[in-house]
């Protein structure tokens, strides 16, 4: 007989997150995807703790074949050319949502639950430092001393930007808004506030017209018992993950019985439902006061993370996608005049380069924390986003 290949079970589980997020992860149904018994999952693979590091394992792989492609993709690129970054900047997004959607599902899977939980992703490290090099190696030719900055930053920005792009890659407003995003990312946020960014407010007003009409996922009556229970749900979502959520972790959290969660939420489905549910309505007050440009916030941070997971259920799910817009848009919103005068310079940043900025300290925070940085000690900050910012307007100038 065939000697049974372990390759399987990962490519089955990589296929079960791509799906169904880290909730699809069970290892009996590891085990049916890859046409297998639970036996033979844990005879060729082992535990969860191992399948997890050979998804991280494998993810890696694929993704270094993908590198050595863009390596060879942009040799022939002058990305000291704005508008050539900005091109290459939005193909590498939009590859991996379009071409390599499942990969790319499955790597920001893995990103929001390291953030929690970076002990339970070996390897991860590796992973999310693989793609600073790529960027700092391209970059290396035309930016001398700051390319390292420069990549970790264009590579921050994609981190937070990715989940979208997956979820909202047909929405042209989306897009319009994501492209003066990257233009002033490509310009080292040194941009003249012209072009897409003279109108950037006009591009954020029209990506968050539906969201307030919008029907959530399942019905939360004001006030109803219903609904405070899927806020404690909300909760576990964003400080420890999808995969923490059970009808077990809910009641212990709530203080109240298994049996009277599950009257409420039969299966894990629903319970899922509801949080994401609760998420929303709590993003919808509290949207203006998340998006703060410190990793070490932890609350900001645990529910920044959560708009990556309704993101990436948004995905999956076209009715979700209204939610996921409206998160994507508000970015900066409650912190753009703050950083504005962290930025400082002869001539004051436009909005969608603070929004660049916003968007590249999150997602560098997350980095930082899904590699072991509990506190985002080593993510980049708006201090030395301002350093690059002079560096460049100094260029522009001389």
């Amino acid at each position: 007989m065939p000697t049974d290949d372990p390759a399987k079970y990962t490519s089955a589980a990589r296929a079960r997150i791509a799906a169904q997020g880290f909730r699809g992860l069970r290892m009996r149904s590891v085990a049916q995807e890859a046409g297998a018994s639970l036996g033979s999952l844990n005879h060729h693979v082992g535990d969860k703790a191992a399948l997890i590091a050979a998804i991280v394992r494998e993810e890696r792989r694929e993704r270094q074949l993908q590198h050595a492609l863009w390596r060879r993709r942009v040799a022939c690129l002058d990305l000291t050319d704005a508008t050539v970054l900005a091109a290459a900047i939005a193909t590498y997004l939009d590859e991996a949502a379009l071409v390599h959607r499942a990969m790319a599902l499955t790597g920001c899977e893995l990103l929001v639950e390291a953030v929690m939980a970076p002990q339970e992703f070996p390897g991860i490290d590796l992973l999310l430092a693989d793609e600073q090099r790529l960027w700092v190696d391209l970059l290396a030719p035309g930016y001398g001393s700051d390319a390292d900055l420069f990549g970790r930053a264009i590579v921050g920005y994609c981190h937070d930007e990715r989940p979208f792009t997956i979820a909202l890659a047909g929405h042209a407003d989306y897009r319009l808004l994501r492209s003066a995003t990257i233009a002033s990312v490509s310009a080292g946020l040194a941009g003249r506030g012209d072009g897409l960014a003279a109108r950037f407010g006009d591009l954020v007003a029209a990506c968050g017209s539906d969201p307030a009409v919008s029907p959530l996922p399942v019905d939360l009556p004001d006030g109803s018992k219903k609904a405070e229970l899927a806020q404690h749900i909300a909760q576990v979502i964003a400080e420890q993950g999808v995969s923490a959520v059970t009808h077990r972790a809910v009641a212990a959290r709530a203080g109240v019985s298994n049996s009277r969660i599950a009257h409420h939420f039969r299966t894990q489905a629903d319970l899922l439902d509801a949080g994401f549910g609760a998420l929303i309505l709590a993003m919808r007050q509290e949207m203006r006061s998340l998006d703060l440009p410190e990793p070490e916030r932890h609350r900001g941070m645990a529910m920044i993370r959560a708009t990556h997971s309704i993101a990436l259920v948004a995905a999956r799910d076209p009715a979700l996608q209204p939610f996921a817009l409206d998160m994507r848009r508000r970015r900066s919103e409650n912190v753009r005049e703050r950083l504005r005068g962290m930025l400082g310079g002869d001539r004051a940043a436009d909005d969608a380069t603070l929004q660049a900025v916003s968007m590249m300290t999150i997602g560098s925070g997350f980095a930082a924390m899904a590699s072991g940085g509990a506190d985002g000690r080593s993510a980049i900050t708006v201090e030395q986003l301002a350093g690059l910012r002079r560096r460049f307007l100094a260029a522009r100038s001389g």
